[in-house]
């Protein structure tokens, strides 16, 4: 970020957390630390005005040029009653009718629970899908059969549906399937994450590193097999990295550096009480940049809070500049709370791994790099936006 640069000028989207609950509330979530709970009869406890949400939405549009995006979150916002994203809805059709702006709306679900009613409404309004979802698993806390079953019908029924597939062992044993479930359904794009995987009991350390990297392999393997209409998009950049930094032997840059993700510049996060982040990820990390209801006020206050974003870690500038991955990766997020539990060693670790299947198979690793740059030299618009909202139109 721009020293002194104004906190939410360029915005393209805002998550809003409308409630805590969650009925899944699964041990990997990274949304402990937005005080998510757990809620096994699917009671939604308390929940935010609908007009105050709107509210709020409409005072950063007022901030920027842009079409933003705003994104519904938990929690698990399915447990939101039909008539709170009504009287939403009615509240920001009255504001958009007479200023001219327009929209984009996104929820972030993981779609255990799927209303009918919400699916009139939600075609009304276009809103997109992004599920979190891990594969068809055993698990009966997961209620995995009825989320695929909700994601068949959200797809039936026409909707974008993009997906964020957490990065557990017994999801990636199944990633295989997972993608042919995905590619069956004409989803376009999803993420493999691995924040996900850092929340309670912080079960990254439990992930072996070779599995995750035999599976970013594979999934950059079937894309390029399915000529890119499922794919993960940064997975594939890898590769693309790796054909030009190492069999072609381009000069880049050599030093670790934070990663651009504009947090708290082009994006937002909302929580419960109506105060304002950066990001949803480090909550504890950042602090607070102002109270919702006091923009466009108080914006010199997240000024610090979100140069940190952009600001050199220790550990990493130390631990990336050595790293065999380093050509293949090179950016790290510097909120990451490597300083206190190095929860991100295991993640690290997965990319060493990697770059090492790329270099035991470079004949491979060569031909879907090719593949993937002639693609994205065909048909530039076909990328997501952003990890989680909207993507070109499938």
């Amino acid at each position: 970020m721009i020293p002194n640069a104004p906190a939410f000028t360029d915005i393209a989207g805002v998550t809003f957390q409308l409630v805590t609950a969650c009925n899944l509330a699964c041990e990997y979530c990274f949304q402990d630390a937005c005080n998510v709970t757990a809620s096994p009869h699917a009671e939604a406890g308390k929940i935010v005005d609908p007009r105050q949400t709107a509210a709020n939405a409409i005072r950063f549009l007022q901030l920027s040029d842009e079409t933003p995006g705003v994104v519904f979150s938990g929690g698990e916002p399915m447990l939101v009653p039909v008539d709170w994203y009504q009287t939403f809805f009615q509240t920001m059709d009255d504001y958009l009718q007479t200023s001219g702006k327009s929209v984009e709306y996104t929820i972030q679900t993981n779609i255990s629970i799927l209303k009918p009613a919400i699916i009139d409404l939600f075609k009304k309004y276009d809103v997109h899908f992004s599920v979190h979802y891990d594969g068809q698993l055993d698990d009966p806390k997961l209620l995995c059969r009825k989320r695929r079953d909700n994601i068949i019908t959200l797809r039936r029924n026409g909707f974008a549906v993009t997906a964020l597939v957490v990065g557990t062992a017994p999801s990636l044993r199944i990633l295989p399937e997972t993608i042919a479930f995905f590619r069956e359904q004409g989803i376009r794009f999803y993420r493999l994450n691995f924040v996900s995987s850092e929340g309670r009991g912080h079960q990254v350390a439990m992930i072996p590193p070779e599995l995750r990297a035999e599976m970013e392999f594979e999934s950059a393997f079937l894309a390029s097999q399915a000529d890119f209409a499922t794919r993960e998009t940064v997975i594939l950049n890898k590769f693309h990295l790796y054909y030009t930094n190492v069999i072609r032997g381009r000069a880049f840059n050599t030093v670790p550096r934070p990663q651009r993700c504009l947090a708290g510049i082009a994006s937002a996060y909302v929580d419960v009480q109506g105060l304002v982040y950066p990001c949803s990820f480090f909550t504890h990390v950042t602090g607070p940049v102002a109270w919702a209801k006091d923009l466009p006020g108080c914006l010199e206050t997240g000024a610090g809070a979100i140069e940190r974003c952009a600001e050199p870690d220790s550990y990493y500038d130390e631990a990336c500049r050595s790293c065999s991955a380093l050509p293949i990766c090179g950016e790290y997020c510097a909120l990451s709370p490597v300083s206190d539990t190095h929860s991100m060693a295991s993640f690290c670790t997965s990319q060493q791994s990697l770059r090492g299947l790329m270099d035991k198979n470079p004949d491979l690793a060569e031909l879907i790099a090719k593949r993937f740059i002639a693609h994205k030299q065909a048909y530039p618009a076909d990328r997501p936006v952003a990890c989680g909202t909207r993507t070109q139109p499938q």
